[in-house]
């Protein structure tokens, strides 16, 4: 048995392309013999083809619906390809076609040379796209499968989202990631993280979902495969820039780039060259690197870089670093609550408080996706001050709060208002934007200058509410709380100023 069966990586397989997944090529829709003849001769390094049951009952065949006859069974194509070096990357279109497909790849296990990738969507990207193959009896049965037959053969999982393309999607959104994550790491599962993963996403959704496709990425250790229909996607210098900026955030071993012209020629003529102009992104301090959870909690918030998902009520997310009365700090980002959350009262609270607090101290900052705005603060003798605003309505917000030891300004602005004037009534009277300042004691907050008391240590951090499942579908919990690009500074304060 040859040494690169043991080899669980897809491109160990193809030492040409230098540990480059865009460098991969790809024969598509390898559906008929016709194509298959045409695929086998080329040099392209992986055939891509669809599987389904179709109307006879000779068993799964190579076809794409609305197609159900093929010339072409899954037999006859798996005995021409099999002892080929190109990879076989199967697109099951048909939950009834996979058992009887993996049954005969697991029997011809010892003969096949490539790499295979078991694809499928499994996720809807919105409720106007069709219905995806059913998640758990897709991943149940490949991964019965692939822990049967490493290491002979190399096995990786590809799963997508049926979708659409029109005016009204133009993305993937954060609840379509996220519901993504909670189908493959249902009841607790993690065993699918023992193999590599990419997630096709479709061009023209994926252009606007950065931070949504790089949190997911990264929370899951895997990567992406564009696609795109031809002519879907605008040849333009600014949708070219967008997909040159997932080139610049993630290992170019883990983006696969399977797109037609005049995509597939940009990226060949491009992608060696390094990007030269510079993206908020560059300089943005890494979450990952700056805020963290409790032990214990580390399954329900997930941290990226650029963003961090809350999906369970009642779990912190913490700024690794702590400031301290020699301090004044500014902190900004942007709060998003899932568009189809269960509860309208979903909230998300914000701290500043004492470290060795572990419960609400300080000042507390309550955000509700309703618009109320609460900020409160409990003063060392005991006594609190409570303000409370509203602001217009909105499933996101952005917040800049900025302590300046004896007051703490905080401004919260509603974003994404287009979302709610459809509508040919005028919008409500309530602000899109609120400042509130709240004093502070400065006792409590700093050490006083001639007081001879350690320092005390703050921190941040948030915390959401209401983050429940919806009842009416337990299978794919829905609700979440996403925080996007935090950022905490400090500045050092002059003596005079404590």
């Amino acid at each position: 048995m040859s040494d690169i069966r043991h080899f669980q990586h897809t491109l160990h397989y193809f030492p040409s392309v230098e540990n480059d997944a865009s460098r991969i090529t790809w024969a598509h829709a390898v559906n008929s013999r016709e194509k298959l003849e045409e695929a086998l001769k080329s040099s392209l390094l992986f055939i891509e083809a669809d599987i389904l049951m179709g109307s006879s009952p000779i068993g799964p065949i190579m076809a794409h619906p609305p197609h159900t006859t093929s010339d072409l069974t899954f037999s006859d194509f798996l005995q021409a390809v099999k002892s080929t070096s190109k990879g076989l990357k199967l697109d099951f279109k048909d939950i009834n076609a996979l058992q009887p497909c993996l049954d005969e790849l697991e029997a011809n296990k010892d003969s096949i040379n490539g790499p295979i990738i078991l694809n499928a969507d499994i996720v809807r990207a919105n409720s106007q796209c069709v219905q995806p193959i059913d998640a758990q009896r897709f991943l149940n049965a490949c991964l019965s499968f692939s822990f049967r037959v490493i290491p002979i053969l190399m096995v990786s999982f590809s799963l997508g989202w049926t979708t659409i393309y029109d005016k009204t999607t133009t993305s993937y959104t954060w609840s379509s990631v996220i519901n993504m994550y909670r189908t493959i790491t249902k009841d607790d599962n993690y065993s699918l993280f023992n193999f590599e993963i990419t997630f096709p996403v479709r061009l023209s959704l994926a252009l606007n979902s950065f931070d949504q496709l790089h949190w997911l990425a990264t929370v899951t250790k895997s990567g992406l495969t564009f696609w795109s229909p031809p002519n879907e996607v605008e040849n333009t210098s600014e949708n070219f820039h967008k997909l040159c900026k997932f080139r610049e955030h993630f290992n170019r071993s883990l983006i696969y780039y399977d797109l037609p012209p005049p995509f597939d020629q940009l990226i060949n003529e491009n992608f060696s060259k390094r990007n030269e102009q510079e993206d908020e992104e560059e300089n943005f301090p890494s979450m990952k690197d700056n805020w963290h959870t409790s032990v214990g909690q580390e399954d329900n918030v997930l941290v990226a870089d650029f963003s961090a998902v809350l999906l369970k009520s009642n779990v912190f997310l913490r700024t690794k670093q702590t400031f301290d009365s020699t301090v004044a700090c500014t902190w900004s980002g942007i709060i998003e609550f899932l568009s189809d959350a269960s509860s309208q009262s979903q909230a998300v609270l914000c701290y500043l408080a004492e470290t060795e607090h572990t419960s609400k101290a300080g000042m507390t900052i309550t955000i509700s996706r309703t618009g109320s705005i609460e900020v409160a603060y409990e003063n060392s003798r005991g006594s609190s001050q409570v303000d409370e605003n509203l602001v217009f309505p909105s499933y996101a917000y952005a917040f800049r709060i900025k302590d300046s030891i004896s007051t703490v300004h905080i401004e919260i602005s509603s974003l994404y208002l287009e979302n709610y004037s459809s509508s040919t009534e005028p919008l409500p009277s309530t602000p899109t934007s609120v400042q509130l300042t709240v004093f502070l004691d400065t006792d409590r907050r700093r050490r006083h200058p001639t007081s001879t008391d350690e320092n005390k240590h703050f921190h941040a951090a948030v915390m959401g509410q209401n983050i429940e499942p919806n009842p009416s579908n337990a299978n794919i919990p829905t609700g979440g709380i996403v925080f996007s690009r935090l950022r905490l500074t400090q500045e050092t304060l002059s003596r005079a100023e404590l």
